[in-house]
């Protein structure tokens, strides 16, 4: 099915969530982060303009999620104050609920809709308990529609926010709107070093940052002479040192975009990639042509067992039959395989 061309606004409910494109209607002139009020199936809702009125084919993914009522005025943004507070208070409620019914979960947060029509609830918790009765006690205690919405481990850092290794707010609650696939071989091809400690977020899973310059580093090692590679320098015309390669590659330097070579001569030298008349392509976004990696996280090293002396009580031993080179000791010292004891 392919989208009808219409002029769409994209804006964001939440900082650094998706964007939903809406119907502009009649209005006209947006800014970007400007407030706007929204209709959609579950009623109205405070959204900020992110994406100015455009009929490009870019963004005729899907249907406008609804229409723009108005521009939020002053009383409307008095209002969304209003929401924003009540969140503490209402995450502390809905916490206290589930601690009377025994649910082992754990609050993230609370949203209100700008017109109370709906609450949505963020938690976490490892199993899957029924939270039916739970969601009946917040519906009758907040007297409105309840939302139950799990977030899994890194949905759950973005609500919390944080601050990450770098010492600035972490992206996927600043301005990263979408997660991609993170995989342990982005940090091989980048040559990092494999540390737990280092290569994981706040989160417990793979920095989303080790995507940002993954091609480029890709590039780089496809065009540059790899490690143990024989070839020609510059100044050596048609080969005209009268061997295979007068240089080998010792060393890659990514962030030089170089090469270490080792001479005939024994002497060693650097050559620059602009000096061996390599171009490199423009690199689009980082989420782009990335291919497909598996989301995975390094296993830390688990200790070796150690066998308990004399073994789990109320289990007989076994006994363990000596064996030698070949056959076992006996036949080691010359005698027979099996020798009888006399």
């Amino acid at each position: 099915m392919t989208a009808t061309a219409h002029t769409v606004v994209g804006a964001r409910f939440v900082t650094a969530g998706r964007m939903y494109f809406f119907d502009p209607g009649e209005l006209a002139a947006f800014q970007v982060n400007e407030w706007v009020i929204v209709e959609t199936d579950l009623g109205q809702d405070a959204a900020r303009v992110q994406l100015l009125p455009s009929d490009s084919p870019l963004v005729q993914v899907d249907l406008p999620l609804g229409r723009i009522v108005r521009r939020a005025t002053a009383s409307d943004k008095f209002e969304m104050q209003k929401r924003k507070r009540m969140e503490a208070d209402t995450s502390a409620a809905a916490a206290d609920l589930a601690r009377t019914r025994r649910l082992p979960i754990k609050i993230l947060g609370a949203d209100w809709q700008f017109d109370g029509g709906s609450l949505t609830i963020f938690y976490s918790s490892e199993g899957r308990p029924d939270l039916s009765q739970w969601s009946s006690d917040l519906s009758a205690h907040f007297g409105t529609r309840i939302e139950l919405r799990k977030l899994a481990a890194r949905d759950e850092t973005k609500v919390m926010t944080g601050v990450g290794t770098c010492g600035r707010e972490l992206c996927c609650s600043s301005w990263l709107d979408k997660f991609s696939n993170i995989s342990i071989r982005m940090a091989k091809e980048q040559d990092l070093p494999l540390n737990q400690s280092k290569l994981t977020g706040v989160c417990g899973r793979l920095k989303c940052c080790l995507i940002y310059e993954l091609e480029t580093y890709q590039e780089v090692k496809g065009k540059l002479p790899k490690l143990g590679d024989t070839f020609h320098i510059p100044s050596c015309v048609s080969g005209s040192c009268g061997t295979g390669g007068c240089a080998q590659t010792q060393g890659v330097s990514m962030t030089k975009e170089a090469v270490v070579v080792g001479m005939l001569d024994g002497s060693r030298a650097t050559f620059t990639a602009q000096e061996l008349g390599v171009t490199f392509d423009r690199v689009g976004a980082h989420t782009r042509g990335v291919g497909a990696y598996s989301d995975e996280v390094p296993r830390p090293e688990r200790p070796t067992p150690i066998p308990q002396q004399g073994g789990a009580p109320g289990q007989p031993r076994r006994k363990r039959r000596r064996r030698g080179r070949r056959g076992g000791a006996d036949r080691a010292s010359g005698g027979p395989p099996h020798a009888p004891e006399t």
